[in-house]
């Protein structure tokens, strides 16, 4: 056997190998990129979840807010013996 006979007997299997490699390495890859959007979705769900929370109870906490100052507000105006001249003059 000639030496460039040698160097393709033993090339082609090496070759061979590194292709295999090559497409598990790909599959892998696929297969992580496959996870990793999956774990996005759920990740930007639970996300999607907690701000919905949140707005519910800053709006409950709004709500709570007006209803107290607008009793606030008819308990002071109750209470005022002074109901002005009805104009927006500032004499009031």
């Amino acid at each position: 056997m000639n030496r460039q006979s040698l160097a393709a007997t033993f090339a082609i299997p090496a070759m061979l190998l590194v292709a295999g490699c090559s497409e598990q390495t790909e599959s892998n890859a696929q297969l992580m990129a496959e996870r990793a959007a999956a774990d996005t979705e759920a990740n930007a769900e639970v996300v999607g979840n907690e701000l919905r929370e949140g707005a519910i109870v800053a709006a409950d906490e709004i709500s709570e807010g007006a209803a107290k100052l607008s009793d606030e507000l008819a308990a002071d105006d109750a209470a005022d013996p002074d109901e002005g001249d009805g104009e927006l003059d500032g004499t009031d």
